[in-house]
């Protein structure tokens, strides 16, 4: 059985979720403010996390980048605050998907199979070969890390599709649509800018990891890895 942690200060729409959740075969705990959140994901195995956007004592955002530094657990943002902005902050922290108040269960419901089934996708996918290798960086396909030299930082399931992605062909260009489209498409709205941020987040991850510059915009185009500036 799946075990969810569901993060909401709102306690009837938090045990309302919950109850809808477990008549569909999941397990959810319950969590009322962010501390007692990060007290209960430090305690347990869960298979993915509904984090509130404001949260009493740690706010869902904050805890958000605390869980993403630590694990690679699905997370899903449920917020009132239906500004493009503020859904992109949220994936720059780490969130995989968002959905906004007022929802259906059902599409809740259906979110949240799309984001296990690629999730279990990613963890479970065999490979001939362990290693995805460009120059001094090596992807770990099966523990989502990526090194350069002794030295690794941990990707998210988006960061990790995206690095395979594009590592695998380098000085290919790639527009923001095909990436969406390889990552997102079915969750989220297309959106440019969710595309740049993930391509900027990456960057920042392999350029303190290694001290160079892997991804690179084309102007009118989209983004190759690899090759010269």
């Amino acid at each position: 059985m799946k075990h969810f942690l569901l993060v909401e200060d709102e306690q009837i729409l938090a045990k309302n979720i919950a109850f809808f959740l477990e008549r569909e075969g999941y397990q959810v705990d319950i969590e009322y403010d962010g501390e007692s959140g990060w007290a209960s994901y430090i305690s347990k195995a869960y298979d993915l996390i509904l984090l509130d956007w404001t949260l009493p004592k740690k706010d869902g955002l904050e805890l958000c980048k605390e869980i993403r530094k630590e694990s690679n657990v699905p997370i899903m943002m449920l917020t009132a605050k239906s500004e493009i902005l503020d859904k992109i902050i949220g994936l720059e922290l780490g969130a995989d998907d968002y959905i906004v108040k007022p929802f259906d269960q059902r599409e809740l419901l259906a979110r949240i199979h799309a984001l296990l089934r690629r999730n279990e996708t990613t963890s479970n996918k065999q490979f001939v070969e362990h290693w995805l290798q460009y120059e001094g960086l090596k992807l770990d396909r099966e523990k989502l890390l990526v090194f350069f030299g002794e030295q690794s930082v941990a990707l998210t399931a988006n960061e990790y599709k995206l690095m395979e992605i594009l590592m695998k062909k380098p000085d290919n260009v790639y527009s923001r649509e095909f990436i969406y489209e390889q990552i997102w498409d079915g969750l989220l709205e297309y959106s440019e800018r969710t595309v740049d941020v993930t391509i900027s987040r990456l960057r920042k991850k392999l350029m303190e990891l290694s001290g160079k510059k892997y991804f690179h915009a084309v102007r009118g185009m989209g983004y190759r890895f690899g090759g010269k500036s």
